[in-house]
């Protein structure tokens, strides 16, 4: 499979949309042939890098049709088309743009690269020199950004961000001139907006000891923060901005308020609320559009499933027999994408409304 370099290259699949098992390996096999990644995938890390969700598996799969939805919420009975990269171990999608191009990540014989599905298409993305690639976020203009980790790099591994723009990386990681290569040890980039603005979060120590949502508007960023009680964390500070409205007026995200919970928020022309899917104390919101429709995830049943708010009440999104169901992106049209895990593997998925 060809990667792109500098520019992208596009190689045609025609199973895009047909249900086609991939090969199974353990979870743990996965994550050991990345770079080493600081204790990325420890505890509620596990939802912000892509192929920490690999290992989301609770012990037995349970059928959709067995979950009730709690009360006030509906189920989404509509039909999921899957998403697998042929020859890949474990495929995730997770941002979507106004055309229905979708970007993500698999993994194959051991190292994960980014790609881009466009017309039908995959492309492989690869930030140059990287030992991993993850693609997280695509506007109109088919701007895409996404994360990468390189070996070796001074300081510790963690992950860094990129921008690729008609068909050029640009290294988007936010500076910090006290670390040895003079950016944070960990930054990451989830989507970008129709203006080119862009969301995420980073860490100053580690993976969990602070987590600071920013918006990045060329050159210039807005942190963001809110208390946390989470054990060991020196700064008290948990937030990961996730999604943006068009016009930037509008952002969702996460934050873990204590330990073992986690909430989504709302910050809508500089007002802060919370998203709570009813009935569990762990809820995350990863993207929104310009109507108010957010997607995102939650807790419930001993399980985690996906879900949608579109100002009528919550949705539940569960893909039949998975055993976890996340939504990471939702488009203007209302089209959404996550990632699903059944008993063959890590898949992605979309859902046209």
């Amino acid at each position: 499979m060809q990667t792109a370099s500098g520019f992208l290259r596009r190689f045609a699949v025609a199973i895009l949309f047909a249900i086609s098992l991939i090969s199974g390996r353990h979870a743990m096999s996965l994550v050991s042939a990345q770079e080493p990644m600081d204790g990325m995938c420890d505890e509620d890390m596990v939802w912000m890098i892509g192929w920490c969700l690999d290992m989301v598996m609770p012990g037995d799969s349970v059928e959709v049709a067995a979950l009730a939805a709690p009360s006030g919420t509906t189920a989404f009975t509509g039909a999921f088309d899957l998403i697998n990269v042929p020859g890949a171990t474990a495929t995730r999608a997770f941002g979507i743009n106004p055309q229905g191009d979708i970007v993500g990540s698999y993994t194959a014989g051991g190292m994960t690269h980014g790609f881009l599905l466009q017309d039908r298409e995959f492309t492989t993305i690869d930030y140059p020199g990287a030992s991993s690639t993850e693609a997280w976020g695509i506007n109109a203009r088919g701007d895409i950004i996404g994360r990468y980790t390189v070996a070796g790099r001074p300081g510790g591994t963690g992950t860094l961000g990129f921008l690729l723009r008609q068909g050029e990386f640009r290294d988007i990681s936010l500076p910090n001139p006290n670390r040895p290569d003079g950016k944070h040890l960990i930054t990451l980039p989830t989507k970008i907006g129709a203006s080119g603005e862009i969301v995420g979060c980073y860490h100053n120590v580690s993976a969990m000891a602070d987590m600071f949502g920013y918006v990045q508007r060329g050159d210039r960023v807005e942190a963001f923060g809110l208390t946390s009680t989470l054990p060991g964390s020196a700064v008290g500070v948990s937030a990961m901005h996730n999604g943006v409205a068009a016009g930037g007026n509008t952002i969702v995200g996460l934050t873990f308020p204590i330990a073992g919970q986690s909430r989504g928020y709302v910050v809508s022309n500089g007002v802060l609320s919370y998203l709570d899917f009813p009935g569990s104390t762990f809820s995350q919101a990863w993207d929104v559009t310009s109507t108010g429709t957010i997607v995102g995830q939650y807790d419930g049943g001993g399980r985690t499933h996906g879900f949608y708010w579109d100002g009528n009440g919550f949705v539940a999104l569960d893909v039949p027999n998975s055993s976890m169901t996340v939504a990471r992106g939702v488009n203007p049209r209302g089209d959404i994408v996550g990632v699903y895990n059944d008993a063959a593997g890590t898949h992605g998925f979309v859902v046209r409304r």
